[in-house]
C-alpha cells in the first residue's frame, strides 16, 4: 500500500500563487453578498405592502410597512455609522498626537 508521509500532505495543501486570497476576490464576495441582501429585503418589502400609519416629529402619514421599516432601518444606519465615523476620527488623532510626541525630541540636548 502507498502511502504518503505526513509531511508530504502540509506540501500539497500550501495554496498556489492563483489561490490566494485577493482584494479583488474580497471584493467580489462583498458584491455577491450585498446582492443576496438585496434581494432578500425586495422580497420583504415585495410580501409587506399593507399600508401603515406613520408620525415622526411633525411628519404624518401613510407609507405601506416595508418601505416604513426600511426608512427606519436607514435612519439607524446612518446613526450608527455618524458615531463610528466620530470614534475613528477621535482615535486618529490620539494616534497623530502620540506619533508627533514620538518623533519630536522631548528636550534639546545641545
Amino acid at each position: 500500500m502507498d502511502r504518503t508521509p505526513p509531511g508530504d500532505v502540509t506540501a500539497e495543501s500550501e495554496a498556489l500563487p492563483g489561490e490566494r486570497r485577493t482584494r479583488l476576490s474580497g471584493a467580489w464576495t462583498a458584491v455577491v453578498v450585498g446582492l443576496l441582501a438585496l434581494v432578500v429585503i425586495l422580497v420583504f418589502i415585495l410580501q409587506n405592502q399593507q399600508s401603515a400609519e406613520v408620525s415622526f416629529l411633525m411628519f404624518s402619514g401613510h407609507l405601506p410597512l416595508a418601505v416604513a421599516l426600511l426608512f427606519a432601518m436607514i435612519l439607524g444606519a446612518l446613526i450608527v455609522f455618524a458615531f463610528g465615523a466620530a470614534r475613528l476620527l477621535q482615535l486618529r488623532m490620539v494616534a497623530g498626537r502620540a506619533r508627533r510626541k514620538a518623533v519630536s525630541p522631548d528636550s534639546p540636548t545641545s
